[in-house]
């Protein structure tokens, strides 16, 4: 029996059918190319911008430019009828104009223009050869200046002079041509062949090239960048934007004067030495630098300063700087400097420095005396933790020591760090303490939460030498989003630094009355658990302004200075300051300064007389803040004793002489559009002597340069 036909279908098959009818559809639509589409325009005086979106509109794309490059309200007429693109926009810009396609877009550039090399000559020098010519534009025949003409095998490079001409010498010790390459900005690259009999050298089977397109020209926009990396450099780095080579070594007086001359910008190296300072493309092993070091690229793995580090890409490793670190994307590893650190996109590692680390992410530690990051998954340590997406908060407290405790804490409420200060106001019972603390906030709801902290005090009883270590479980109450109330028990331990109890300071550790013969060497520690209760004003930190600073003034300024000694018998001190500052770009100023001090006592002994010599940093905030930090040397005529050993004979030795030693400063402050400055600084003229001070500071600084 046969069977009846059948009109059934496949249906998997089917399906599977169509969907390659629609890939190939689809992918022949793409093969196609925007410019190869084909439009229908009938246009009498139209706008121009009106033009190109009729144009996108019917063969759905979208047309890219930068807007001063076209007349966009100009008028044209133009008729096309199913004519392709690229014809219709040769009968609209004619041979103005280049075209790029990118996806679904069209990008319109300008027309590159090219080179004519003229007078082209090759000369025997012993072992050397020369090549030399003038550059021409092809079209007028003015001749150019500041041209990049190099050889890419030997990575020997120059530019024109004001006449066009060039002249680059080269080993010999080969057969091979001379290939010359001629780059500007806005011109087409040109590469010329010179085929001769005589032998010219190549290594470039041994050696490796890169190309692509350079976003690392940023750090000649920086104020570093822009004070120690020469015009001719940024030039070249306009004309030369994607070519780099690696090689084994450089070695650089400054930059410019370097193994690979003007081409050290264009070349990564495994090892770099730079003995006052160096330009490279970027390192790959070792840098060394006197001064300073500049790579355009990225860092690995490690890299030594004595003053600055400045990375236009990625920092991986270890960056050690006597002044500042600088990453303009992202450090993955460690940075330390005595000053500041900054990478601007992310930290995965470590920053530490004296005064100021700053990144936009943190995935790692800061610690500093002050630490800046947009968003923290990490940890800031520090005077003042500056974190977008963490907190401030201001309390007020008493406990069973101090009547008076004020704190500031600064970070997330998964880390956050302190500034304490202590004062019980009480005429017979005064106690004076500040200190640094940590915490960490565990959370039963937005309202309600416990904070563990860790705090360390220096305390005073006429000198700064006891120590006081407390431990806190603090029971937080959210009131309002501003107001909270604050109260817990703590572990307290004081060791007191002297065997007697001095009149009219707390007595903390029961010291014996003076003279007590009976207690003498009676131990002056003592452990107790208190408590302390308070009110706290919270607040956030708002997102920061993204601005470019690339600001390079010269200031002169003078300012005076009033305070206290550290310890006794020095009392009041007073001096003044004289000068110099030259913003650096990126809210950094480099900082010379000189002055006197007097501190005077209250005692027979003579007063201190020094003239300090310093060297730093201030790091501008917002709204005029600024933080500053200093190092040099202290100089007086104030006689000390220097023991030590007579050379001769071994015999001890004991000399008077004139005042020296090494010394730091720290301030802080307001710095106003008009001159005048107003803050506090605290200054160490000996590390191990007692002339120190807390100081107010009061100065005017006037601009030198625009």
């Amino acid at each position: 029996m046969t069977k009846p036909y059948s009109t059934k279908f496949n249906v998997p098959k089917l399906v599977a059918a169509l969907l390659w009818f629609l890939f190939i559809a689809v992918f022949e639509s793409n093969a196609q190319g925007i410019l190869n589409k084909s439009v229908t325009l009938h246009y009498n005086q139209k706008r121009v911008a009106d033009v190109l979106s009729e144009i996108s509109r019917q063969a759905h794309f979208y047309f890219a430019y930068d807007g001063k490059l076209l007349a966009k309200d100009s008028v044209v007429s133009l008729s096309a009828d199913n004519e392709k693109i690229s014809s219709v926009l040769i009968k609209l810009f004619h041979d103005r104009y280049t075209y790029e396609e990118r996806k679904n877009y069209l990008i319109i550039l300008p027309q590159l223009r090219l080179f004519t090399l003229i007078n082209t000559d090759i000369t025997d020098e012993n072992n050397s050869y020369s090549v030399s010519g003038l550059v021409a534009d092809e079209r007028t025949g003015e001749r150019l200046m500041n041209v990049s003409v190099y050889e890419k095998q030997q990575l020997v490079s120059t530019l024109t002079d004001e006449h066009g001409y060039f002249r680059l010498k080269l080993r010999g010790g080969s057969s091979e041509p001379v290939r010359i390459t001629v780059c500007k900005l806005s011109y087409k690259d040109t590469t010329v062949n010179f085929l001769q009999s005589v032998p010219i050298s190549s290594r470039a089977k041994a050696w490796e090239y890169k190309y692509g397109s350079n976003n690392y020209n940023r750090v000649e926009r920086t104020g570093l960048g822009g004070l120690f990396i020469s015009a001719r450099q940024k030039i070249q780095s306009l004309n030369i934007p994607d070519f780099f080579a690696k090689r084994p070594f450089q070695v650089s007086i400054t930059p410019g004067l370097s193994t690979h001359g003007m081409f050290s910008p264009q070349v990564v190296n495994k090892f770099s030495l730079n003995l006052a300072g160096g330009y490279t493309a970027g390192v790959n092993g070792l840098e060394v630098g006197g001064l300073f070091n500049i790579n355009k690229e990225n860092s690995k793995y490690l890299q030594l300063a004595g003053v600055f580090n400045l990375v236009g890409g990625n920092m991986t490793g270890l960056q050690l700087a006597g002044a500042h670190n600088l990453a303009l994307d992202t450090l993955r590893g460690v940075q330390l400097a005595v000053f500041t650190n900054k990478a601007e996109a992310q930290v995965s590692g470590l920053q530490l420095s004296a005064l100021h680390n700053e990144t936009r992410r943190l995935k790692g530690v800061q610690i500093g005396l002050v630490n800046v990051a947009d968003t923290s998954e990490g940890a800031s340590i520090g005077l003042l933790n500056i974190t977008r997406n963490g907190f401030y908060k201001v309390s007020y407290s008493a406990n069973n020591l101090a009547n008076t405790n004020i704190a500031l804490k600064t970070g997330t409420h998964v880390f956050y760090s302190a500034l304490l200060t202590s004062v019980n106001i009480s005429a017979n019972h005064k106690f004076y303490a500040f200190g640094l603390g940590i915490g960490h906030d565990f959370m039963f709801n937005d309202n309600v939460y416990l904070s563990a902290e860790a705090d360390y005090h220096l305390a005073n009883n006429t000198q700064w030498d006891n120590q006081w270590m407390q431990g806190k479980l603090l029971l937080n109450l959210q009131l309002t989003p501003k107001l909270s109330l604050v109260a817990g028990p703590t572990y307290n331990h004081y060791k007191y630094n002297h065997q007697w109890h001095i009149t009219g300071y707390q007595n903390v550790t029961h010291a014996p009355e003076y003279p007590d013969m009976l207690h003498r060497g009676a131990t002056q520690t003592r452990d107790w658990l208190g408590w302390e209760a308070g009110i706290a004003f919270n607040g956030v930190f708002k997102p920061a302004k993204k601005t470019i600073d690339r600001s390079q003034v010269w200031y002169l300024g003078v300012a005076a200075t009033g305070g206290i000694g550290w310890d006794e018998p020095y009392r009041s001190v007073s001096g003044g300051e004289l000068f110099l500052q030259r913003d650096l770009g990126s809210g950094l100023t480099g900082v010379l300064s000189t002055g006197y001090t007097n501190i005077a006592t209250d005692s027979d002994i003579k007063p201190v007389n020094i003239v300090p010599l310093q060297a730093g940093i201030r790091l501008k905030m917002a709204r005029g803040l600024f933080i500053q930090g200093e190092i040099g040397a202290a100089f007086g005529p104030n006689e000390e004793y220097v023991v030590y050993l007579d050379p001769t004979n071994g015999a001890v030795v004991t000399d008077l002489r004139p005042y020296r030693s090494l010394m730091y400063s720290v301030s802080t402050g307001f710095s106003f559009g008009s001159g005048l400055e107003a803050g506090v600084k605290f200054e160490d003229y000996g590390l191990q002597s007692q002339y120190k001070q807390f100081a107010l500071r009061l100065g005017y600084r006037l601009r030198l340069s625009k």
